[in-house]
């Protein structure tokens, strides 16, 4: 059974000394072959319809009578998740269509209506998170959990919705409630005998921690991990030790970390995270006075953000090459290129305070006052903005 099956699964009947309800019995298996039979039709029919219909009539797909199964449904919150890292606003539309036709069908008992609901609810949380929309986010968290309440059952079901709650609370810099949601997840998982889950939790933690800058607890934690962990969890690990290494100033430790995370997620075609890996590969070679090779990887990373259209992590790329520069005395070029830069989040409409330290860069380096300290203080607080979006940037003197 697939990973995508087995968070869809049926509840099974418990143990008892009681006889099962013959009819119960009965309409557990209806309803299994019935699902199988969805799965079999479903598998080619959703990808075809999202790519043959175009975009902008993707709304109308909620009546489509093909999609209106338990194995289409599936099918589409595949889809969200093959979108959500490239294309998060073409995965937020594919949710919004899983969510409609969720909430509409009837043909099902109520346990699984309840867990079709709740997938598709957490697939458009997760989007929406992604979109770093946190409030909605968590607001269809919450919808999803109440259709899981009647259900005692349903306990890995409302695991994994308090999951993705706690990633958003990370996001929003409520650490302390998403490491206590993380540990009763890992505790619910293992009680479940889900091992993948398990660890995903205790990955989640070691993030966590490195967010909260508490880097050699991390590194305790996910070093373990990293050594008995495969794809797609141990790329993951690595990117996070790679961030580890570079806050302890183990620069080639880094690169050998970041050079793993790069290396696995190429192999499973996560494009964005694969740039993120090589944009730590770079920041590494940076650090250990390797410039031209810095240069070279920052170069190309950024070219790929720009061509997959991720203006933020391409300006932070950029803001690399710019340090890069300046260490060269290159103030013509860095001065041309954090000019760039601002040009590119102004366009995206990206946050106004980072636009505003850009706009400090980009003058400083006119004025012949720039140092590699504050294209790298520029750097780490666009970074900082991800968690918090109205901290204020300090001048580096």
């Amino acid at each position: 059974m697939s990973e995508r099956e087995e968070r869809t699964r049926l509840v099974p009947f418990r143990r008892s000394r009681h006889t099962p309800d013959p009819a119960r019995v009965a309409e557990f298996a209806a309803t299994a072959r019935k699902i199988q039979a969805e799965r079999a039709l479903a598998a080619e029919q959703v990808e075809k319809l999202l790519k043959e219909t175009p975009r902008a009539q993707w709304p109308r797909l909620v009546n489509e009578e093909r999609l209106r199964t338990h194995g289409a449904l599936e099918q589409l919150s595949n889809a969200v998740e093959q979108r959500r890292d490239r294309n998060p606003v073409e995965a937020l539309a594919v949710a919004e269509i899983a969510s409609s036709i969720a909430a509409s069908l009837a043909d099902y008992p109520g346990v699984l209506l309840a867990q079709m609901r709740s997938q598709a609810l957490k697939d458009r949380a997760q989007v929406l998170c992604a979109l770093a929309r946190y409030d909605e986010s968590l607001a269809t968290i919450t919808a999803a959990e109440e259709l899981l309440e009647p259900f005692g059952a349903l306990g890995h079901d409302v695991a994994t919705l308090q999951f993705t709650r706690a990633n958003v609370l990370q996001h929003l810099r409520r650490f302390d409630e998403a490491s206590q949601l993380l540990e009763e997840c890992r505790r619910t998982f293992h009680s479940y005998g889900d091992t993948r889950l398990s660890t995903t939790a205790a990955i989640a933690l070691g993030n966590l921690l490195v967010r909260r800058g508490d880097y050699r607890a991390a590194c305790q934690l996910l070093q373990p991990l990293a050594q008995h962990t495969e794809a797609p969890t141990r790329p993951i690990v690595l990117l996070a030790l790679g961030w580890c290494a570079v806050h302890l100033n183990a620069p080639d430790d880094a690169l050998e970390y970041f050079t793993g995370a790069r290396a696995g997620f190429r192999a499973l075609g996560r494009t964005v995270s694969e740039l993120k890996a090589a944009y730590g590969v770079a920041s590494a070679l940076l650090h250990l006075g390797r410039l031209a090779d810095a240069a070279a990887q920052f170069s190309e990373t950024r070219d790929r953000f720009l061509a997959s259209d991720v203006i933020e992590e391409a300006g932070l790329s950029g803001l690399g090459m710019v340090e890069v520069y300046l260490l060269r005395n290159e103030n013509d070029h860095a001065r041309d290129l954090a000019a760039r830069i601002v040009h590119e989040f102004s366009e995206a409409r990206l946050n106004q305070r980072a636009i505003a330290a850009l706009a400090y860069l980009n003058e400083a380096i006119a004025a012949s006052n720039a140092t590699p300290d504050v294209a790298r203080s520029v750097c780490e607080y666009i970074l900082a903005l991800q968690l918090e979006p109205t901290c204020e940037f300090a001048v580096v003197n």
